[in-house]
């Protein structure tokens, strides 16, 4: 595996249970993770989401089934698709529910059909990311946090029905307050969240404190230049009333101009590689963040996540109160 990224596994029986095996060797393939935060396992001839869920599950305690954010595939109750983004645009890096209060340690994704072109998975190492940061943004971000603000908008968003799984307005309230989420129904009927979240944390088993969140996916630098003008149209500018928004945890404005360098960084820091049918890629979701480069043609990439991680299991709310 040396010199690869991410280290890759190639298995050469094609009689060998994906499953069985992975179970065997699952302390080794966590030692990777902690080193790597990624690893791929190649040649298993995993396709299908009972082969896919059967070998996640053997690398987890427990898988989870109630991520509202992604529709599941037929059938599965603890595999899903990848998010639905239009092909010919970028998803930007992000830790996988990093601004909620709990989250998968270990995400999983699956290649059942790899696209003709692009479509990679990219992936950035936090702990690079915080040592690459400016001290002074990095000292903002550390004390900080960030203030992420959600309107579940009919039509612009997932709705806060499938991301609650209910209708009931009383238990989503319910759910928020027990997650320490400020929760409110605007006139129009629309859901706004607001909840601070870290923006860097200690990793709880290597103790190296990571640049972890999902700033580009809620900060409106990140939108497409006509998307923004869309928003700008709707909103004016109170960037609170937009699908999702950031800011540091005291409310006020992250700069664009920080953004900016942050992607740069990001850019920097990226590591890809080429999808084949069925590879399976295990990541500590906790260490790495990922991506996806626009593609052309088809591509179906399937995703589990597993041992669910709570904010409160940290023991602190930042690297330097960890």
């Amino acid at each position: 595996m040396a010199g690869e990224f991410p280290p890759t596994v190639l298995c050469e029986r094609a009689d060998l249970d994906a499953a069985t095996w992975a179970a065997g060797h699952r302390d080794a393939l966590d030692a990777v993770l902690r080193e790597h935060g990624a690893v791929l396992l190649r040649g298993f001839g995993v396709t299908g989401p009972d082969a896919f869920e059967q070998l996640a599950g053997s690398l987890v305690d427990s898988l989870y089934g109630d991520y509202g954010d992604l529709p599941h595939e037929k059938d599965a109750d603890r595999v899903y698709k990848s998010t639905p983004y239009p092909a010919e645009q970028s998803i930007l890096f992000h830790h996988e529910s990093s601004h909620m209060p709990q989250w998968p340690s270990r995400q999983f994704f699956c290649c059942v059909t790899p696209s003709a072109q692009g479509g990679a998975t990219p992936i950035v190492d936090g702990r690079e990311v915080y040592v690459a940061l400016p001290e002074d943004l990095r000292a903002r971000f550390e004390t900080l946090g960030i203030r992420y603000v959600r309107n579940f908008i009919k039509g612009l968003d997932v709705g806060w029905q499938r991301m609650f799984g209910t209708d009931d307005r009383a238990e989503v309230e319910r759910r928020c307050a027990a997650q320490q989420v400020s929760c409110e129904w605007l006139p129009d009927g629309t859901l706004r969240t607001t909840q601070w979240a870290p923006a860097v944390i200690r990793h709880p088993l290597t103790d190296e404190p990571v640049f972890f969140n999902q700033l580009f996916l809620h900060h409106t630098a990140c939108l497409e230049e006509e998307v923004r003008e869309l928003m700008v149209s709707l909103f004016g500018d109170d960037r609170t009333a937009y699908p999702r928004s950031a800011f540091f945890g005291d409310g006020t404005p992250i700069p664009d101009s920080a953004v900016e360098l942050l992607r740069g960084l990001y850019d920097d820091l990226a590591r890809r590689f080429t999808w084949r049918r069925g590879d399976v890629v295990v990541i500590d979701n906790m260490l790495v963040s990922h991506g996806r480069d626009p593609f052309g043609g088809e591509r179906k990439i399937m995703v589990a996540m597993g041992d669910m991680v709570t904010r409160r299991e940290l023991g602190g709310t930042s690297a330097t109160a960890a």
